[in-house]
C-alpha cells in the first residue's frame, strides 16, 4: 500500500510510515520547564485565593494562544473558589449565585436566570479569568470591570466555565462574534457557546440552549481539526466498572454550534497503567483524569493526565480519592484511537521535586500548545498537592513546558549504525527536510523504488551526509534531486550516533 504524503510534518512517534528499522530505539523526550511558574494565585484576589485554610488555585483547563491580530499571548484560565458553605459566600451578580444552603439552587428567591434558564448547581465557584503577555513568560491580569466581585469591578473575571476553549474565527462575517468560547457551565450543568468581539467581553444570548449534552464537570477540551474540517472534543466521564473510573470520551461536530455527536467512551486506563501505578506509587488502580489532543502535522498528539489512586481523599471536603497525576504522551492516527508511544510510561512533563509548585500533579494542559518557528510551548497546571488533599493544602499554578520543534520523540542510533526504512510513499515535488541531531555522527538517506531497490543517483555514496543539529535540514545528493526520483519511493535513513525526529517534503518554490 502506498502512503500519500503532503507537505506536513511526519513525526517518527509511531510506526505508521515505517516498514523496517534496525539498530535504533524510540526515545521519549521529557520537556524542559521554565524555571518558575508563569501564573500563580494572587493572595489579594479572593476569586483565586479563598483565604486562610482555603484553596489557592489558577487552573489551566482552557486555552492559550498567540493572537497575531491582537499582538499578544492570551490565556483563558480557571479559578475555583469552592462551595460557599465552606466559607463566607461571595457574590458575582450574573455569574456566581450562592445558594441559601445545600438544597437545590435558590438565591434571593430566584431559581431561574433572566432568560428563564433554571439554575442547577451554580455555586461551586468556577470562574473563567483572562491574562495576557507580550512574551509568553510575564503575564498580567488586567482589571476588566466586566463583573463585580462583592461589589468591586476591579478583577479579570470574564465568565464561569469549567474550562474555556476559545477560538478566533477570521471567517466570521459579524465582527461582534469574532471570538467563540465553548465549555461546561455549572450553573446549568451542560456545554454552552458564547461569542465576543475581543475575547474579553462575552455574550451567551444567541445560544441560550446547550450545544452539546453533558452533565458532569471536568475538562471538555475542544480543538479544530483543519485536515478533516471539524471540531473534536475530549471530555472527562466516569466508566461503568465497579470503581467508576475516570476516562475520556469523544465527540465531534462540523461547527461549534453543532450538531455534536453523543459522547462516546474513547480512552481509559489499561492493565499496564495499573501495573505502572502499583510499581511506582503502590497505587490501587489508574484512571485517566484529563486529556488534550490536537493535529500535529499528519498525526494527532496529546497529553493524558493519568491519576494513580493510592487511597481515599479528604472526606471532609468530599474528595473521593488521593494520588499523583502524571502527564503521559499519547498519539493517534484518527483522533479517536490513542496509544502511548512509550511503553515505559515515562512522563512527558515530569512532576517537580519535593517542595516545588508541581510536585503533586500535572493536572491538565492547555487545549493545545503554541508552536513557534523552532519550539513547542505547552502551558500546564502544576500542583503542590496530590489529588485528595484538604482545601488548606490545595495550591495550583500554571507552568510552561518546552520542546524543540517536533521534539516529543526521536529514533536514536548510538553505538551501532541504525536504519529506518519507510513504506512506499507518493510525495509532492520538493526536497526532503529532516529534523535531526547528527552533531556527534551523521545521517545519510537512500531513495529506493517501491520494491526496495536503490534508485540511480540516490545511494548512500551519492548522499551528502548531515552532520549537524538542525530542525530543517535539506538532504542532498551529489548529482541529482528528489524530483528525478521514480515514484512511489521509499526513504532509507542510515543513522550513526544520531537522533531523527521528523521529516517533511518542502515545496519547490
Amino acid at each position: 500500500m502506498t502512503h500519500i504524503l503532503n507537505n506536513s510534518t511526519e513525526l517518527f512517534i509511531d510506526d505508521k510510515l515505517i516498514a523496517a528499522k534496525t539498530g535504533v530505539k524510540r526515545t521519549l523526550h521529557p520537556c524542559v520547564k521554565h524555571d518558575v511558574p508563569v501564573l500563580v494565585p494572587d493572595p489579594d484576589n479572593p476569586w483565586e485565593h479563598g483565604g486562610p485554610d482555603q484553596s489557592r488555585r489558577v487552573h489551566l483547563y482552557g486555552t492559550t494562544m498567540y493572537d497575531a491580530a491582537y499582538g499578544k499571548y492570551r490565556m483563558w484560565y480557571m479559578c475555583r473558589m469552592g462551595p460557599h458553605w465552606r466559607f463566607t459566600a461571595n457574590e458575582i451578580p450574573g455569574l456566581y449565585v450562592p445558594r441559601t444552603d445545600r438544597n437545590p439552587s435558590t438565591y434571593k428567591k430566584k431559581t431561574h436566570d433572566v432568560y428563564g434558564r433554571k439554575f442547577v448547581e451554580n455555586d461551586r465557584g468556577d470562574l473563567t479569568c483572562y491574562a495576557e503577555s507580550d512574551d509568553g513568560l510575564t503575564w498580567t491580569k488586567p482589571n476588566l470591570g466586566i463583573f463585580e466581585f462583592n461589589g468591586n469591578s476591579n478583577n479579570n473575571i470574564v465568565w464561569d466555565l469549567h474550562g474555556a476553549c476559545v477560538f478566533r474565527d477570521d471567517n466570521e462575517s459579524d465582527p461582534q462574534k469574532r471570538y467563540k468560547m465553548i465549555g461546561f457551565c455549572r450553573r446549568y450543568r451542560n456545554v454552552f457557546l458564547l461569542t465576543s468581539p475581543d475575547g474579553i467581553r462575552w455574550d451567551d444570548s444567541d445560544y441560550l440552549k446547550p450545544v452539546a449534552e453533558r452533565n458532569n464537570e471536568g475538562a471538555f477540551n475542544v480543538i479544530y481539526d483543519d485536515r478533516c474540517k471539524l471540531f473534536r472534543a475530549y471530555a472527562l466521564i466516569r466508566g461503568d466498572d465497579k470503581d467508576a473510573r475516570r476516562m475520556i470520551a469523544y465527540t465531534e461536530s462540523p461547527t461549534l454550534e453543532g450538531p455534536w455527536k453523543q459522547l462516546k467512551p474513547m480512552f481509559g486506563a489499561t492493565h499496564q497503567d495499573d501495573e505502572v501505578g502499583k510499581e511506582r506509587y503502590g497505587a490501587d488502580r489508574a484512571e485517566i483524569h484529563n486529556m488534550s489532543g490536537f493535529l500535529y502535522g499528519n498525526i494527532y498528539v496529546g497529553i493524558a493526565g493519568v491519576l494513580y489512586v493510592t487511597g481515599p481523599g479528604a472526606a471532609e471536603h468530599e474528595i473521593p480519592v488521593d494520588g499523583p497525576i502524571d502527564a503521559q504522551l499519547v498519539c493517534s492516527r484518527d483522533g479517536f484511537n490513542w496509544d502511548y508511544p512509550d511503553s515505559d510510561r515515562t512522563p512527558i512533563i515530569p512532576r517537580g521535586e519535593s517542595g516545588t509548585y508541581d510536585t503533586g500533579m500535572i493536572m491538565g494542559t492547555a487545549t493545545q500548545p503554541i508552536i513557534t518557528d523552532n519550539e513547542i510551548h505547552w502551558y500546564y497546571t502544576g500542583t503542590e498537592h496530590t489529588h485528595g488533599a484538604a482545601m488548606k493544602d490545595r495550591h495550583k499554578a500554571i507552568g510552561l513546558a518546552k520542546w524543540r520543534l517536533d521534539g516529543f520523540v526521536s529514533l536514536d542510533a548510538e553505538a551501532t549504525e541504525g536504519m529506518v526504512e519507510t513504506v512506499p510513499l507518493k510525495i509532492p515535488n520538493g526536497s526532503l527536510e529532516i529534523n535531526a541531531d547528527a552533531s556527534r555522527g551523521q545521517i545519510r538517506v537512500e531513495v529506493l523504488s517501491s520494491d526496495g531497490k536503490v534508485q540511480q543517483g540516490f545511494s548512500l555514496i551519492d548522499c551528502v551526509p548531515m552532520k549537524s543539529d538542525d530542525i530543517r535540514h535539506a538532504m542532498r545528493w551529489k548529482s541529482t534531486t528528489l524530483e528525478n526520483a521514480t515514484q512511489p519511493l521509499r526513504f532509507r535513513f542510515v543513522l550513526n550516533r544520531a537522533s531523527l525526529f521528523s521529516m517533511r517534503i518542502s515545496e519547490t518554490p
